[in-house]
């Protein structure tokens, strides 16, 4: 194949495919019919595969097509990734970081601590990716990222651990029930009403039922959502109590007719925690930031 096939050539290609259509996708490039067309045309020539089934209501990818259609995907997307790079350096930005958190980390704790960071350290960019903690677990493990935020109790399989932050969960209910009327309240109290959790492998869920265990109880799960907006919600319209963290309360209790009340119980208090595999194995900016949060701890 020549060496003469530009990246306009390729998105018409591309946005064909996801059209169905030579004539749409020609809109979408800003082009005319005839001259899409005719890319396309001296693409498959020159390839040598013919990308795309003509018919009367659009066109179609051949197996060869699809094929290719993955390469040309990557092509675009690493030009994509060239000009953001370029458009970073001349902004300033020559350091990046990848970073998985868990929703506590993200609501209560992270933007407090990377406006910090980000103010000593002005020209690393951060890409922030929601998960929950087993999920960003595993991922470090895996080596799908170096770095994640999660809650301590769970089984970090044998990650090096940092400190992060430490919080507080409290009890949820809605304005009017019962239990708003009081400052505090032991959990086996709590257990005589129906909960509003979170997922059924969510750490915080896995917590609450071990502990009403302990008490020989069983933790009511009326419902159970994902995100602590959410499991809220919910509380709020009546649908049981909940159990979130203490800052993720006193925050929606300014706009949700929630009530925080405090569990009277020693396992409430918990941390927060960076994992990562090996420091040898982080970037400087990724160690940077390992220190940066255990002396903000």
């Amino acid at each position: 194949m020549g060496t003469n096939v530009d990246i306009r050539t390729l998105e018409v290609i591309c946005a064909a495919a996801e059209e169905g259509s030579i004539s749409r996708a020609a809109r979408r490039a800003h082009l005319a019919l005839a001259a899409a067309s005719r890319r396309i045309a001296d693409f498959e020539r020159q390839a040598g595969v013919r990308m795309f089934e003509r018919h009367a209501r659009g066109v179609s990818l051949t197996p060869g097509g699809r094929a290719l259609l993955t390469r040309i995907q990557l092509v675009l997307g690493g030009m994509d990734s060239l000009a953001g790079t370029i458009e970073d350096i001349r902004s300033g930005v020559t350091e990046h970081m990848a970073l998985l958190a868990c929703d506590s980390a993200i609501t209560q704790f992270l933007p407090r601590i990377l406006h910090d960071f980000l103010a000593a350290y002005p020209r690393v960019q951060v890409t922030v990716e929601e998960q929950r903690s087993t999920e960003i677990v595993r991922a470090v493990v895996e080596r799908h990222r170096n770095i994640g935020i999660v809650w301590s109790d769970i089984d970090t399989r044998g990650l090096a651990i940092a400190p992060f932050a430490r919080d507080e969960l409290v009890l949820i209910v809605p304005r009017g029930h019962a239990f708003a009327r009081r400052r505090s309240i032991r959990f086996v109290e709590a257990l005589t009403q129906d909960f509003v959790c979170l997922e059924m492998d969510s750490p915080l869920y896995l917590w609450l039922r071990r502990e009403a265990t302990k008490l020989n109880r069983i933790l009511r799960a009326r419902i159970q959502v994902r995100g602590f907006d959410a499991l809220c919600g919910m509380v709020e319209s009546g649908l049981g109590i909940g159990v979130v963290p203490r800052l993720t309360a006193v925050t929606l209790a300014r706009s949700m007719a929630i009530i925080p009340v405090i569990l009277r119980e020693p396992w409430t208090h918990r941390n927060l925690s960076v994992v990562y595999r090996d420091e040898k194995e982080l970037g400087a900016v990724e160690k940077r930031f390992v220190a940066f949060c255990a002396a903000a701890a």
